[in-house]
């Protein structure tokens, strides 16, 4: 470890045959992966070129008995037999040789095309199995089957599906029979052989030894045969391929297959056939190719690294020397020898290092005398940034502080004063005037202020035109803040009787939804004490306090209308229980001795004028034993008086908070009771007029004549009325001004 620490040499030799082998190791990973992604993606190219050729072969193949079938259903021989078939009796004569000609013909399609496993005619309406090239099927219904539901329509092909007959997989394609009207006589159906489906999928053509193509259904079952062996896994098969397949997805990857084994697979959904489509081969034979490439530019990197062994020992040798004449002349300076000096023994880098380190030795003088110097002016400027980052946190918890005060306030004039105040005390400004703006947009008027001149100018009542006048009016205008200072163009603003000790200024607008509100002006008597850190840090500041005068605002606005709706409401139902009460010739009752009596007129005298006056409950005390203790309690309906309860009670002195909380509540149900009984007559009488008219439309509605519908009119609103007298009269004439 000593010699490695003190040799160049070693280091060199072994760090320059670390790095070839690291470059050997790089370019051999580099062109495996190379290799490898090259045959993969040509694999995946032929795999996807075997997929597209079965999936055309598969769809030509079901095109092909497709269109068989449809060539069937508009023969004229077979659609004469049906059209006995609907008609003739199952056991005549001319029945029977209906279903043999038709059964011949089936028979015929059946030898001529060997891919068709059964045919047979269904009828119009049932489902019954008419004609069977399958005799046993004959007479059975297939009603809610979906190639006979669908093949009633149109042309269909049902997918490959489980049959119920017989629990193996199956298609099936039907079509309907029409007669030259185009009315329904049957629906021919053939299911098709699946073994020629296998021949195609089975084929392995371009796939290798291992290759394979194969279908599955939508619920993970095998169509095809698999390739160990025929239908070996039939169901709940579940691979990353298919599974991806079956929602639909067509793509490539590399996963393990049905039997375990890795593979490179290409997938596809064939929606016309609801089923998916893979083309797999192993791995090991898809890569075999990369194996044998490893194994050749491994052999070549060992036979470059010993090349480079060699080399770099020799180079090494060569750098070295230079180089430890450098390290001599450092270690002499490390020493305290500042005047050390590197022989240049070569004209190239290292000679040019050497040349370096002489200089740097002539500048190490003139570094240690400016230390001291550059030491003292960093730690200014690390003091000089502490005291910025201590006012801007100052300042962001000031800003927190007043956030937090104004938030409380709700009413406007009130928040305005407090942040006028707040912002000055805090921030210790002269003057702070906040400026809103008015209605039209056109003016910023001066609201709140802090400073007696201030104070004067709303007296007076201060405004400036938005965008013409002062930096308050360009702040309004342009939602950009600014800061004026005492000199140049901006000594204009200052010209102020009211506020003659300002000397800067800062206007910043006031925001809420990107929409100027107004703006927070701050004036100091110090020349230049805003800054843009200021503008930054307030601005904030500022942003809280339009959000709280808009909430003010708000709030108020909200006060109003709820007002205006309650003032509303009470007129309503003021309104309504008068005509109420007008219309039910309704006063009262009064309960006394064990019997009750309505009240002829209402009783306005003592306690209860009160009480209908301000709507608060009243009592009167018992004078003596013989006098009655009262107690007036008023019935509200949403605030709104619309009764009252007036008991009297001999022989009590007072009454107690308990019997007035009772009483209190029952005239409250009282209330809610009266309430509902009002809204349900007035919902009856309404209910009541829309018959009448409903019954006295539907009368009118049924003559044609002029003379019975008036008639009839005038009938039913006599009745509706209570024999009051009706006139109907038609304008028989223009109106004079009419024809002038």
């Amino acid at each position: 470890m000593r010699f490695w620490n003190k040799s160049l040499m070693a280091r060199l030799v072994t760090y320059f045959l670390a790095l070839s082998a690291i470059g050997v190791t790089v370019t051999t990973v580099i062109t495996l992966a190379i290799v490898r992604n090259a045959l993969t993606r040509s694999i995946y190219d032929r795999l996807e070129a075997v997929a597209t050729l079965k999936e055309d072969e598969l769809n030509r193949w079901v095109n092909d008995q497709r269109d068989e079938i449809a060539y069937l259903v508009v023969a004229p021989d077979l659609r004469a037999d049906v059209q006995i078939l609907s008609s003739a009796e199952e056991d005549s004569a001319k029945y029977v040789a209906a279903h043999d000609s038709i059964l011949e013909l089936l028979v015929e399609e059946m030898e001529s095309h060997p891919p068709f496993s059964e045919m047979f005619l269904m009828s119009s309406v049932g489902g019954k199995v008419l004609v069977s090239t399958e005799k046993g099927n004959e007479g059975q219904y297939r009603v809610s089957d979906s190639y006979y539901t669908q093949g009633r329509l149109d042309l269909y092909i049902q997918n490959v599906y489980t049959s119920p007959q017989t629990g193996q997989p199956a298609m099936t394609i039907s079509a309907p029979l029409r007669d030259a009207g185009g009315n329904l006589l049957g629906v021919l159906a053939l299911h098709v052989n699946l073994e020629r489906l296998d021949s195609i999928i089975l084929q392995r053509a371009g796939l290798g030894n291992t290759g394979e193509t194969y279908i599955v259904d939508r619920f993970n079952n095998f169509i095809s045969a698999a390739r160990s062996g025929e239908r070996e896994y039939p169901r709940g098969v579940h691979t990353q391929g298919i599974d991806t397949a079956l929602r639909g997805e067509d793509g490539l990857a590399q996963y393990t297959n049905y039997g375990g084994v890795p593979v490179i697979g290409v997938y596809r959904w064939m929606d016309d056939r609801e089923t998916a489509l893979l083309a797999e081969i192993s791995q090991q034979e898809a890569l075999a190719p990369v194996q044998r490439v490893a194994a050749a530019i491994l052999a070549s990197g060992l036979a470059i690294a010993v090349l480079l062994a060699l080399g770099v020992f020799l180079l090494s040798r060569q750098i070295a020397r230079p180089l430890l004449a450098i390290n001599a002349a450092a270690n002499q300076m490390a020493a305290g020898d500042l005047n050390a000096h590197a022989p240049e023994l070569t004209q190239d880098e290292i000679g040019t290092l050497a040349v370096s380190f002489n200089a740097m030795t002539g500048q190490i003088h003139q570094l240690v005398d400016s230390l001291e110097q550059r030491v003292a002016e960093r730690t200014s400027d690390l003091d000089l940034a502490r005291q910025q980052s201590e006012k801007r946190a100052n300042d962001l918890q000031t800003i927190s502080e007043v956030a937090r005060a104004v938030s409380t306030e709700v009413n406007l004039e009130n928040l305005l004063t407090l942040v006028a105040n707040l912002v000055s005390e805090r921030f210790g400004f002269y003057h702070v005037g906040i400026f809103l703006s008015d209605d039209l947009n056109q003016y910023a008027v001066l609201r709140a202020s802090n400073s007696p001149g201030g104070k004067h100018m709303i007296a007076r009542g201060h405004k400036l035109p938005i965008g013409q006048v002062g930096i308050v009016g360009h702040v309004a205008s342009s939602s950009q803040p600014r800061i004026a200072l005492n000199v140049g163009e901006d000594a204009v603003y200052f010209n102020n009787p009211d506020l003659p000790e300002t000397r800067s200024e800062m206007a910043l607008p006031m925001t809420v939804a990107n929409k100027i509100i107004g703006v927070l002006d701050a004036q100091s008597t110090e020349p230049s004490a805003f800054t843009h850190e200021d503008v930054s840090t307030l601005s904030i500041l500022a942003d809280q306090i339009g959000i709280a005068i808009e909430n003010a605002r708000l709030l108020e606005a909200t006060r109003r209308s709820l007002t205006e709706a309650e003032t509303v409401y009470r007129q309503y139902m003021q309104r309504e229980w008068l005509r109420f009460s007008a219309e039910q010739k309704l006063v009262g009752f009064r309960y006394a001795n064990g019997s009750s009596d309505p009240l002829q007129v209402p009783v306005e005298l003592g306690e209860i004028a009160h009480v209908m006056e301000d709507g608060k409950i009243h009592q009167k005390e018992a004078g003596g034993e013989q006098d009655l203790a009262q107690l007036a309690v008023p019935v509200k309906m949403r605030g709104e008086v619309i009764g009252l309860l007036n008991i009297l009670m001999p022989g009590k002195q007072r009454w107690t908070d308990d019997d007035i909380d009772i009483i209190e509540a029952v005239a409250e149900r009282v209330a809610l009771s009266i309430e509902n009984a009002r809204l349900f007559q007035t919902t009856a009488n309404r209910a009541e007029r829309e018959r009448v008219i409903s019954d006295i439309a539907s009368k009118i509605s049924g003559n044609i004549r002029m003379e019975n519908i008036l008639q009839t009119t005038a009938q039913e609103l006599s009745q509706a009325l209570n024999g009051t007298d009706v006139l109907i009269q038609i304008q028989t004439g223009l109106r004079e001004e009419s024809r002038s």
